[in-house]
């Protein structure tokens, strides 16, 4: 009897054993037995209506479903108030947004170095708006610039910013709205500069009303490939008037206390990201590729996902 019962209960003990192993290795996924640290997490990507936020805001959310976590996207929803009003009620949960963007935004001081304005944007968010700035990409900067056409830029002998100021009051400039503030206010105040009317355009509708003497002058992105296949001309800014504008993604608090890997599965993007790989691939999107197709493809080629 004695032997029956020391096998009885050694049969006893393992099945306890097993049951332990199943149900720790169930939890260790986060509850779905995947093993991913995102899983049974979802989180809601949003991204500005250009192209370059669009593609950095999918890149967001590939890494992020490569992680476990389910994702829910909103690209291209608004412009950046839209953004700002989004995150803060949780409509969404992170948006890519750009360092030189935040400083204006919020009146902060404008500096030329681009680590002291991260950092100064970072410790703003998280004071004031609850809000994380996960890595942003240093090697990417995707400024506003004044741009026009060869042709202008011959009659208008402009080469730089500081020419504008010898045609006060003679030039019409386009700008879409957040260009603005960000730009052309910029130029007026750096360079004692005025403009004959500043008219508010979408930054690809600019490019033809320049080309048809509607306009002047335009505001751009200096990673847009318009600028090449327009054959237009890139004022250069010799008094540093525009900030950098290196992206990162803002996160909401919840979310990161939620799920911290949230970082770690998206800081590894930041170093890997550069100006021409950008230019190079938003003309792609302008070229008719879907923004998933690229953004995809550029992550797998950087060994961030799988082929």
């Amino acid at each position: 009897m004695r032997s029956l019962r020391q096998s009885n209960f050694a049969k006893l003990l393992g099945v306890v054993v097993l049951l332990s192993v199943l149900t720790l290795a169930g939890c260790g996924g986060g509850g779905s037995g995947t093993g991913k640290p995102g899983s049974g997490v979802t989180v809601k990507v949003g991204s500005k209506k250009d192209a370059d936020s669009r593609l950095l805001g999918e890149m967001y959310a590939l890494l992020l479903e490569n992680a476990g976590y389910t994702v829910t996207r909103n690209l291209g929803a608004g412009d950046t108030p839209f953004m700002r009003s989004a995150i803060d009620g949780g409509t969404i949960d992170m948006y890519p947004e750009f360092t030189g963007t935040a400083l204006n935004g919020y009146k902060l001081e404008n500096t030329q170095d681009a680590h002291t304005a991260y950092n100064e944007v970072k410790d703003y968010y998280s004071k004031n708006l609850k809000l994380t700035w996960l890595d942003a990409a240093f090697n990417l900067n995707d400024s506003y610039a004044i741009c026009t056409s060869q042709d202008n830029a011959s009659k208008y002998n402009l080469k730089s910013n500081a020419d504008l100021a010898a045609q006060n009051g003679k030039l019409k400039i386009a700008s879409q709205s957040d260009g603005v503030d960000a730009a052309v206010n910029p130029v007026k105040q750096g360079y004692g500069v005025t403009f004959k009317e500043v008219v508010t355009l979408d930054e690809q509708i600019s490019f033809a009303a320049v080309k048809k003497g509607d306009v002047d002058l335009m505001v751009c992105y200096t990673t847009d490939p318009g600028i090449v296949t327009n054959n237009f001309v890139v004022l250069s800014d010799p008094k540093g008037v525009f900030p950098n504008y290196n992206p990162g993604p803002v996160v909401r608090n919840d979310l990161i206390a939620k799920s911290s890997a949230v970082s770690t599965t998206l800081n590894p993007l930041a170093p890997i990201l550069t100006t021409p790989d950008q230019v190079g691939l938003i003309k792609k999107v302008a070229d008719g590729q879907t923004v998933h197709e690229v953004a995809k493809a550029y992550l797998q080629q950087k060994g961030l996902l799988p082929s």
